[in-house]
């Protein structure tokens, strides 16, 4: 459904309120031609997290994390260890 819309002042646009808060990824296709797709969208610094083969090596380390609780650290002994 084709819909006409005016660009205000400030440069934008409005979808409506049905889409209001929702993520969009625009596309310039070409000069004057735009798509707008609604989507969730995974931010640069947590891509690694949906790489091939990381769910596996996550889980594991979730499981380590449950087995192992954190525990205070004695700086003493791990300066020795470090010497």
């Amino acid at each position: 459904m084709a819909a006409i819309k005016k660009v205000g002042r400030n440069g934008q646009i409005s979808l409506g309120k049905k889409y209001a808060g929702k993520m969009v990824m625009l596309d310039q296709m070409e000069e004057g031609v735009w798509v707008v797709k609604i989507g969730r969208f995974v931010p640069d610094s947590e891509k690694w997290l949906y790489a091939r083969g990381q769910e596996e090596k996550l889980e594991e380390a979730i499981k380590w994390a449950e087995e192992n609780p954190a525990k205070e650290t004695d700086l003493e002994v791990l300066e020795a260890r470090i010497k």
